[in-house]
């Protein structure tokens, strides 16, 4: 690609000068899916290059600023097609429970004397990973790109909206994470989000767990696209939670990654 070829034609510094600079290039339509891949190609390549820790720090730093003026369809976009690696969670810890079928009111009932203070940030991030909300979901500098990222949630959302979003995934969901039902000619169906399309196809995510997952259907063999009503978030991601672990996961989503939140006040 260009960018590719930019890149290397120049000294390690220029090529850094280039790819700091590029990261502010946003606009629709400047890259192409070869430049992308160039791009996010070079600082897999740059992070082989001697420099010590503080170096690798300042590449990821640059790489996540040229992300910052993507969707969240659009990063997912990047790993579906393989132009970015996809996030691969490490070993996830197990629930500790004992679980229940929580709702909506439990849990806010346990939140109106247990959230404001007390919790616990790391029991939060612990438990972030044991419900399986770190694999699709991006908090800090951790996390999948299948699902919003929650990084700043606490600012975005209330409490109630939260909690609906968490135990009834399918009650409100945003047309940008909406899934569809493709069904073509020949009956096959495939459910997903459409991450990328052009006029001759279109890309279908399948499995929220996984970005490298997705079928490519010709528009040509399209018989129809329906919106689907049910969120790809599964359900009943806090039955195998306690109070406590449910409670110190809020708090941790809540505090946009702010240790000294007043959530986390000893009480």
């Amino acid at each position: 690609s260009d960018v590719k070829a930019a890149l290397e034609r120049r000294s390690d510094l220029a090529q850094i000068h280039y790819a700091y600079v590029l990261r502010t290039v946003t606009e629709p339509g400047v890259w192409t899916d070869a430049d992308r891949r160039g791009y996010y190609a070079w600082f897999a390549r740059a992070r082989e290059w001697a420099g010590g820790k503080s170096f690798r720090n300042f590449l990821d730093a640059i790489e996540t600023e040229s992300l910052a003026g993507l969707t969240d369809t659009e990063k997912l976009a990047l790993e579906t097609l393989g132009i970015r690696k996809p996030y691969v969670p490490p070993p996830l810890p197990q629930p500790e429970g004992p679980g229940r079928k929580w709702t909506t009111e439990a849990v806010l009932a346990a939140a109106e004397t247990g959230l404001a203070a007390g919790r616990d940030f790391e029991h939060g991030r612990r438990s972030f990973a044991a419900a399986r909300c770190v694999v699709c979901h991006r908090f800090g500098d951790d996390g999948g790109a299948t699902g919003p990222d929650l990084t700043q949630a606490g600012g975005r959302f209330q409490l109630r909206d939260m909690v609906e979003a968490i135990i009834e995934p399918s009650k409100v969901v945003s047309d940008q994470y909406k899934a569809s039902i493709v069904q073509t000619i020949t009956g096959k169906v495939v459910t997903g989000r459409i991450v990328a399309e052009s006029p001759e196809r279109i890309v279908v995510s399948t499995d929220p767990e996984d970005a490298s997952k997705a079928v490519e259907i010709p528009r040509a063999e399209i018989e129809e696209i329906i919106p689907s009503a049910a969120s790809l978030m599964p359900a009943g991601l806090l039955d195998q939670l306690s109070e406590a672990e449910v409670l110190d996961l809020l708090a941790y989503t809540l505090s946009r990654g702010n240790r000294r939140d007043a959530r986390f006040r000893k009480q």
